[in-house]
């Protein structure tokens, strides 16, 4: 909740409406702490932002055989030619190992470089310092209910987009 604001008291749609709005305001107020985060961890490997985020996808979901650009391109809601563009940057910096992938060639597989790993392995404490920030007494479950909420969120948006993009 906002604070230093008064909130009128309210009944039935227009709570609903206030709620709603509120809601907006934290997840816009979330989205650009995390922004800023990602800015920040990223420079201290000298990285942009949204490279830092790829790097973190890319590591979050490789399982040894890589991951499509399609899938992190997915996963941050990005243009698959943005993350395939941001990729190229990161494999001559050496962070990014981009294959194609032996099933179909079409599909690009991006990994972390040997030289990558011990690199971001400097960078835990601070992820796991955000982490226990951002998760810090909320029990297990409440974590896994809100995540399961923000998928739905996500999904819908990217509904929403499509509506407001075709005028409605």
């Amino acid at each position: 909740m906002l604070t230093g604001m008064s909130v009128p008291a309210r009944d039935g749609p227009a709570k609903q409406a206030h709620v709603g709005r509120r809601l907006v305001w934290d997840i816009s107020a979330i989205s650009a702490c995390m922004a800023r985060i990602a800015d920040l961890l990223g420079n201290r490997i000298g990285v942009t932002g949204s490279q830092w985020l790829t790097i973190m996808t890319i590591d979050g979901l490789d399982q040894g055989d890589g991951v499509s650009v399609s899938d992190v391109a997915s996963i941050l809601n990005l243009d698959t030619s943005f993350v395939s563009a941001q990729s190229k940057i990161l494999e001559k910096k050496g962070i990014v190992l981009r294959t194609q992938s032996a099933a179909d060639r079409r599909i690009v597989l991006l990994s972390l470089t040997e030289y990558a790993v011990p690199n971001l392995e400097e960078l835990d404490r601070s992820k796991y310092t955000l982490e226990d920030h951002m998760c810090g007494g909320l029990e297990e479950r409440s974590i896994e209910e809100l995540s399961e909420a923000l998928v739905t969120m996500r999904r819908r948006l990217r509904r929403a987009v499509l509506l407001v993009a075709a005028g409605e």
